[in-house]
């Protein structure tokens, strides 16, 4: 007999419940927090809302739904780039385990279109495909940030020869960056291969700025003596974790600068008590290879999707084909 209940909850409404699940779940980010998601729908014109899993008065799960509207089909694309936020749990999993196919049952009804990003544990994943979600095994890139030595001696050594020549050309690092410089660097890094950037960069300044007012985002680059940018980063930090958000560079100016450029970050938040380092994502193809390059550990997530009816499967996939092919990628 269950011992949980189901409930939708619109963000603007009753906060407090998304509140005390994200301060108890032990799967939280700063990606499934209040003010993430708020800039986020705010942003992306998505309406905030969430279902819940409560066991009594306390919530015990739940799943952000940032609902977009497309005709009459209700829609949760994926979350520009934003990760970990399809599912937050309490670590006592006699809480919830049972009840899981009621949250997404709950889901199933709302929406017609669902896409969710989450790392689980195998016996929920299997409630997932149970369920005939759609679910993608993902790869990522971690590293744990020792001190200096250790962290240098993880580097490839074609990673710290490119440090070394590039230290020697007298770059300095901004370390007070404005939104509008990494939006054009970011758009930089698409453009010279001919290619849209997936976010406008107008969307991304506006993204920055008010990220950086909620205190979020730090904002870092790299510039040549003449004043000219060769590399952005957008850095986030969680507790000890810092996750690797938003970069760009313009290699030309200086073949290595993105490198030079994290390897100043990782050494200066490891002294600032950061432990480990997050890439958010290694699954394209030469990024991977930069990624690599840093050394640290694979590690998998999912990506879930959820459609009815099915057809609904064949028509986004068309529509991504379409994606690609105006920003040049086909």
């Amino acid at each position: 007999m269950s011992t949980c209940s189901v409930h939708t909850i619109q963000f603007a409404e009753q906060p407090e419940l998304w509140q005390q699940l994200h301060t108890d779940a032990g799967n939280r980010t700063v990606f499934s927090s209040l003010p993430w998601l708020r800039i986020l729908a705010e942003l992306f014109e998505r309406e905030a809302s969430a279902v819940l899993l409560l066991r009594g008065d306390r919530p015990v799960a739940g799943i952000p739904l940032m609902m977009k509207r497309r005709g009459f089909l209700r829609a949760t694309p994926p979350l520009p780039i934003t990760m970990y936020t399809g599912l937050l749990l309490v670590e006592d999993s006699r809480l919830w385990m049972e009840d899981i196919p009621l949250l997404l049952r709950a889901v199933e009804r709302r929406c017609h279109f669902a896409s969710l990003s989450t790392v689980l544990p195998e016996q929920l994943r299997q409630q997932f495909v149970s369920r005939q979600w759609d679910v993608r095994r993902m790869q990522n890139r971690t590293l744990q940030l020792h001190d200096s030595d250790t962290l240098w001696q993880g580097y490839s050594q074609s990673l710290r020869r490119k440090i070394r020549r590039t230290s020697e050309t007298g770059l300095r690092i901004d370390s007070e960056a404005n939104p509008q410089t990494l939006a054009e660097c970011y758009n930089e890094s698409y453009n010279r291969h001919g290619i849209l950037p997936p976010i406008p960069p107008v969307r991304i300044q506006e993204w920055l700025t008010k990220l950086r007012r909620q205190g979020l985002v730090d904002m870092y680059a790299a510039t040549r003596t003449d004043g000219r940018c060769v590399a952005t980063r957008a850095m986030i930090r969680d507790g000890d974790t810092l996750y690797d958000w938003l970069a760009g560079s313009n290699p030309p100016l200086a073949p290595s600068g993105s490198h030079w450029l994290l390897h100043q970050l990782l050494e200066k938040y490891h002294a600032e008590g950061c432990t480990r380092f997050d890439f958010m994502g290694a699954n394209t193809p030469g990024v991977s290879d930069f990624k690599r390059s840093f050394g640290g550990t694979v590690q998998n997530y999912e990506e879930l999707e959820w459609y009815r009816p099915a057809l609904l499967k064949q028509v986004n996939a068309l529509r991504g084909r379409l994606r690609m092919r105006q920003r040049g990628l086909t």
